[in-house]
């Protein structure tokens, strides 16, 4: 990665918001090393860092035409790092504590067979109901009910309304309570955990 320049003129900027390629790699590659070991200062993890990197120029050429090349660009790139790497790190431990939560229930929660049998019958159905959803619609529906991610967060890493992101939760939680009946309160009481 090369080092970031001093200035990204406002020629390139204008590249950048009509497409040009070149003018992409060429901001990639002023800024990526130092936007990944800024993000690396905080999550110590050189895979979630990169991938957090990735997104940050995903979304950057999502939204180039949105680019203000009034303000500081450099602002605006660090700007978006610092969202990413504060969802990341808020994810991290909302999931640490459902492990630590579900260590404990299993610690102190003993199935019957009969109950065991019910569990796997549901994850079973579960993940039957779930492959019959369309594509987009499982995937806002995982993000939103198992990773815990927000619809404002679900929009800006698919890039849809979140009009469009609460529409498709709305329409695959009501797929699954008709197919479930009453078993979906007891799926979404363990959040899914089946998987």
């Amino acid at each position: 990665m090369a080092k970031e320049s001093k200035h990204i003129d406002r020629d390139l900027l204008q590249k950048l918001k009509v497409g040009d390629r070149k003018a992409f790699q060429i901001i990639f590659d002023a800024y990526s090393e130092r936007l990944f070991h800024f993000a690396y200062s905080y999550l110590k993890d050189s895979n979630d860092t990169e991938e957090i990197v990735q997104d940050v120029f995903l979304r950057l050429w999502e939204i180039r035409n949105e680019v203000d090349e009034e303000k500081s660009f450099k602002s605006f790139l660090y700007k978006m790092t610092v969202n990413r790497v504060f969802n990341h790190l808020k994810h991290q431990i909302v999931r640490q504590k459902y492990e630590s939560h579900l260590m404990n229930l299993n610690a102190s929660f003993s199935e019957t067979p009969e109950e065991e049998l019910h569990r796997k019958e549901l994850n079973a159905k579960v993940q039957e109901l779930l492959i019959r959803l369309p594509e987009q619609k499982r995937k806002i529906f995982i993000m939103s009910k198992l990773n815990g991610y927000s619809n404002t967060e679900i929009s800006e890493k698919l890039g849809l309304s979140v009009r469009t992101v609460e529409n498709q939760v709305y329409r695959a939680t009501k797929f699954l309570k008709e197919h479930l009946k009453d078993d979906y309160l007891f799926v979404m009481a363990f959040c899914l955990c089946f998987f």
